[in-house]
């Protein structure tokens, strides 16, 4: 499993020890406001809001040259974010409120590292449960896909003594059509990367029209007609991407749409593996 199915909406996993570390902070800080002990609340969404955009920062910094252009650069929906900017903004908003501790809206520096210390101890309890249930460092499912012609084929014979990327998709989400000209182009990106596209419950001809109709040249289309793959891999939303390592284990996953940078952030660091 490698998002937490909300609905129709999927929340990666990956995102999961933050956000419930920002809610327990907030709880300690809503209750002891309540309870007259000053409000922490203005200070912990500084936190958060630097945190995110500190975290952007450094992963457009860190892969500038894979950007576009600015607008591509502010567009959070390919989940670009590196961890050392949220650590420099999340000290950016502490060190502005040391400043300020005399000022009368700030809220006691005491109460502030109450709520901070449970959302980290929220946030470490809840990423362990999350790095003991998670998809990755395990074997890639045992599932059979079909080739557009209709053979069968299985996803271990895809991706065999290779690295390889699967990514889930359909002709129908918009964040999959966004992707698929950034897959198209880490073909020749990556050469040493097998792409593998399995459409997700759709049938050959569909998949073949979208194709054309967008001029997509894809290595190794393939149907999951019944969704086989979803469902073995938690039932993540659409899109969803995971790289399979040349020992047929799964080494990561990413939900949502890449882009050039979040593409490259994810393959990268198992490309010498």
């Amino acid at each position: 499993m490698n998002a937490l199915q909300l609905g129709p909406f999927a929340l990666p996993l990956a995102l999961l020890p933050w956000l419930v570390g920002l809610i327990a902070a907030w709880l300690v800080a809503w209750y002891r406001r309540r309870r007259g002990h000053g409000d922490a609340e203005p200070l912990l969404w500084r936190i958060g809001l630097l945190a995110l955009i500190g975290a952007r920062v450094a992963f457009v910094a860190r892969y500038h040259d894979r950007f576009a252009g600015p607008l591509e650069m502010i567009d959070l929906r390919d989940g670009g974010l590196w961890w050392p900017g949220a650590v420099a903004g999340a000290g950016l908003a502490l060190a502005w409120a040391l400043r300020g501790r005399a000022r009368e809206e700030d809220a006691p520096l005491s109460e502030s590292w109450r709520a901070l210390l449970t959302g980290a101890v929220a946030a470490v309890l809840t990423a362990s449960v999350t790095l003991a249930v998670s998809s990755t460092d395990q074997p890639a499912p045992e599932v059979t896909l079909h080739r557009l012609d209709g053979t069968p084929v299985a996803l271990s014979a895809l991706s065999e003594d290779r690295l390889t990327l699967v990514n889930l998709w359909a002709s129908w989400c918009p964040p999959c059509r966004r992707e698929m000209p950034v897959l198209e182009q880490g073909q020749s990106d990556y050469p040493g990367v097998r792409f593998v596209y399995a459409n997700q419950g759709e049938s050959a001809e569909i998949i073949r029209g979208y194709l054309l109709e967008e001029g997509l040249r894809l290595d190794n289309v393939v149907s999951d007609p019944h969704s086989d793959l979803a469902r073995a891999l938690g039932g993540s939303g659409l899109p969803t991407t995971v790289l399979i390592g040349r020992d047929g284990t799964l080494v990561n996953s990413h939900v949502g749409p890449l882009s050039r940078a979040s593409l490259h952030h994810f393959i990268n660091p198992h490309l010498q593996e």
